[in-house]
């Protein structure tokens, strides 16, 4: 007798959608047959005819723990994220203190055991003079992430034979190196122009003055370091038509890019209805940058989204645009944003499956993940198409508690997510009493 099987389903599958049945046993998808030939089980689960996706690996997160557990952590964190269909996630370095030694990352390691939901793993941090913790590396995190731009603690590098040099080291460790792109002397310049200017800053000057330049300017660079250094280059939330020419132009397998939502559902129209809440970096960009961003998705030069789920809480986010927090929660919301456009014919099931799930897993090496196959990991989405509903804030788990969206009608949302087959999301109830593990790579 089977543990669980899931029935009258549609499986959104590689190859495509199938109308067909799972058999789930110790965590693992043990078989994919039709529904007749389903065994008996301790626990059915009929899914109602709706389709079900691997689970989303969201690759950019930053749970705020250790350091900022008043905007989120662990718990919460994890809660949004059950309720959002991603069952993996990757935290962020740029803690409290920043994960920049092997030590930091065992005391992060330790301090996430028995709170999360979800399955995850870590980003290490470089800084201008942490190359001996990189020598150190040995594996068993997602990747080292740099910040060519100002971010919480010492993690600015802005000398370019430092990066090169790392690049290096982690080339020949064949770890990824993952950076956020932007050149923060021409921040600093144009940033510098409008205070010293004596003129109102509105949300949407500050946001044109950290111009698409800031951002090209910087992954040119970077492209060239590591082509020249040999690693492998993931470049993290990319927003201009700019950079998606220049991944699409270098791109191969040392080559990867990501997008997070707000990049493809918000744009400089929206900077005058969020008010100062606009703040994130890269900034919002224009409509042209949203149409080559979605171009880029189509046509697999960006391989995936993730969420950069960065929350802040309402009075930080509050007041003049160049002291509010930078950031978006977006754990929740991603997957029906995505679902959404669906019933716009701008995208498939399977195409939705390959850029939060088999993507994600195949550019960071997650072993068992990523795809509704027989022998990986019961890590499932069951969503409903047709459900509509209203993003309310009151309703959210993150404990920031606001939303880009709110107030925004999105068809389609999940309604159960399983970890590890088991349930920890069902119809607005999460279920806490099974808990996610770190993730192996290959």
């Amino acid at each position: 007798m089977a543990e669980l099987v899931i029935k009258n389903s549609h499986l959104v599958l590689p190859e495509g959608v199938v109308d067909a049945g799972l058999v789930i046993g110790a965590g693992k998808i043990k078989d994919i047959v039709k529904d007749s030939a389903l065994p008996e089980a301790d626990t059915v689960v009929d899914a109602g005819g709706k389709y079900i996706l691997p689970g989303m690996i969201d690759v950019h997160v930053h749970m705020r723990e250790p350091g900022a557990v008043s905007k989120e952590g662990w718990v919460t964190g994890s809660k949004a994220a059950v309720a959002g269909g991603v069952t993996t996630l990757f935290d962020m370095p740029n803690t409290q203190p920043p994960t920049t030694s092997i030590e930091e990352l065992a005391r992060k390691r330790e301090n996430v055991k028995g709170k999360s939901l979800v399955d995850y793993g870590f980003h290490f941090a470089a800084t201008p003079d942490n190359q001996e913790e990189l020598k150190k590396l040995f594996g068993g995190i997602a990747s080292v992430k740099f910040y060519t731009c100002s971010t919480v603690g010492s993690l600015l590098i802005d000398n370019d034979a430092v990066i090169f040099e790392d690049f290096r080291i982690l080339g020949e460790k064949q770890l990824i190196s993952t950076v956020h792109a932007e050149n923060q002397v021409m921040i600093d310049y144009w940033m510098n122009a409008l205070k010293e200017s004596g003129e109102d800053v509105s949300p949407l000057t500050y946001a044109k003055a950290r111009g698409n330049i800031c951002a090209s300017e910087s992954l040119n660079s970077l492209i060239y370091l590591s082509k020249s250094a040999g690693n492998k280059l993931h470049v993290a939330h990319i927003s201009t038509l700019e950079e998606v020419n220049l991944v699409r132009k270098f791109k191969d397998p040392q080559l990867t890019a990501e997008v997070s939502p707000h990049h493809l559902f918000l744009s400089l129209d929206d900077v005058g209805r969020l008010g100062s809440y606009s703040r994130v970096n890269p900034p919002l960009r224009s409509e042209v940058d949203n149409g080559a961003l979605w171009e880029g998705l189509f046509d697999g030069t960006i391989d995936m989204i993730a969420s950069d789920h960065a929350p802040h809480l309402r009075e930080s986010k509050e007041g003049d645009v160049f002291t509010a927090s930078a950031g978006f929660p977006e754990l929740e919301t991603t997957l029906p944003l995505l679902l959404n456009e669906t019933h716009k014919s701008r995208l498939t099931l399977e195409l939705i499956a390959k850029i939060t799930a088999e993507n994600p897993a195949r550019v960071f090496r997650v072993k068992n993940k990523g795809r509704i196959e027989k022998g990986f990991d019961a890590d499932l989405v069951i969503v409903d198409l047709d459900r509509e509903k209203v993003v309310r804030e009151e309703e959210l788990f993150t404990k920031c508690g606001w939303s880009p969206y709110a107030g925004r009608t999105l068809k389609g949302w999940p309604v159960k997510t399983f970890v590890g087959g088991n349930l920890v999301f069902d119809e607005g109830i999460i279920y806490e009493e099974k808990k996610g593990r770190e993730v192996n790579y290959y």
